[in-house]
């Protein structure tokens, strides 16, 4: 039995679909806060095995740390074009469907939120290329792989779970993962691992250059306090980013944090050795993993780093596009910073 892999049959695809149909439309938005919080109660009338499935995952995960849901729910002609750039307002428009069903099977593993200084705030993030950003170091580049990260990395408060939707992926364009094997490390190795020695700084991808160009429209009253301070929080970080461990949890079997692209050498000779070694062991056991359209996948982000292949986008609409979630299973760590306390924003 395959333990990280999920294929609803032909009933339970038109059990889903019908579930995902008649809560279309009852929300005017995917981050309005009343839909968020009502979301656990919808997302029992899933397909029975699904959420034995997920549950499984949530409690008991496969060795590799990731899983993958066939959904059968997109339809290519309907969801139309990928779109241009991330900060359309219409993005969500054809394929509400797709994305509720993502949303009601994230939540069995916990709640959904977003970053203010993450696509505007959205908990729901366009994953697509955009024009003249081919070689950043983001989820909308192409000609530039995305080296591999634990997502948000730099931040106390990430995600315990990544979860990616395929609209499209016409080219097969894998997703990179890893889950390294620590029993190759050596003792000393790892308690330096565990030690705080490192330092991460904040992706691009929370940069203010990266917010759209429309976020000013924002910036009045407690909006503008909250941005400002958000992003302050973003520039502190970059310019002074704290010591941290790369690993943390029970040394048999470690959970990590690491994004090398956004990480300098530590200090000592030793720490150095060590974090040499831990990013040998993830590239020795990367995988690779090509959504289809209408399938799923969870990342553990405690247990797994993720990337992406290097693509050429053609920019005509058939391109790459994913719809991209981060999942909390305590949403109250995030309490003293959600941007109010209705919201699912950390600012």
């Amino acid at each position: 039995m395959n333990t990280n892999r999920f294929d609803l049959n032909k009933e339970e695809q038109a059990e889903l679909r019908e579930l995902v149909e008649g809560l279309v439309g009852k929300f005017s938005r995917f981050d309005d806060p009343l839909f968020l919080k009502d979301l656990p109660l919808a997302a029992y009338h899933l397909p029975e095995r699904l959420v034995k499935f997920l549950n499984e995952f949530k409690y008991n995960p496969p060795k590799e740390g990731y899983c993958v849901i066939s959904t059968g729910i997109v339809n290519d002609k309907k969801i139309g074009l990928t779109p241009p750039h991330w900060e359309l307002k219409t993005n969500n428009d054809t394929c509400q469907e797709a994305v509720m069903a993502m949303c009601l099977s994230a939540t069995i593993c916990g709640d959904i939120f977003g970053w203010l200084t993450q696509q505007d705030g959205r908990v729901i993030h366009d994953i697509l290329p955009i024009q003249n950003l081919e070689y950043e170091q983001l989820g909308c580049g192409s000609k530039e792989e995305l080296t591999w990260h634990t997502e948000d990395a730099f931040h106390e408060l990430r995600g315990d779970y990544l979860i990616m939707m395929c609209l499209r992926n016409n080219e097969g364009i894998p997703t990179t993962l890893s889950k390294p094997d620590y029993s190759q490390l050596t003792k000393e190795q790892i308690d330096i691992l565990f030690e705080k020695h490192f330092t991460i700084k904040p992706d691009n991808s929370h940069k203010p250059k990266n917010s759209s160009s429309e976020r000013s429209d924002l910036l009045q009253g407690d909006d503008q306090t909250r941005i400002h301070q958000a992003y302050n929080d973003i520039l502190n970080r970059d310019h002074a980013p704290e010591k941290i461990a790369i690993l943390f949890g029970n040394k048999k079997d470690p959970c990590l944090r690491l994004d090398p692209y956004f990480m300098e050498l530590p200090e000592s000779t030793e720490a150095q050795e060590a974090f040499k070694a831990i990013i040998n062991l993830v590239n020795k056991s990367l995988v690779e993993v090509a959504l289809n359209p209408g399938e799923i996948i969870f990342i553990d982000n405690f247990e797994v780093v993720h990337g992406r292949r290097s693509f050429t986008a053609r920019f005509d609409g058939t391109d790459r596009w994913y719809k991209r979630i981060n999942v909390i299973r305590d949403i109250r760590r995030c309490q003293q910073v959600l941007e109010n306390k209705q919201s699912r924003v950390i600012y």
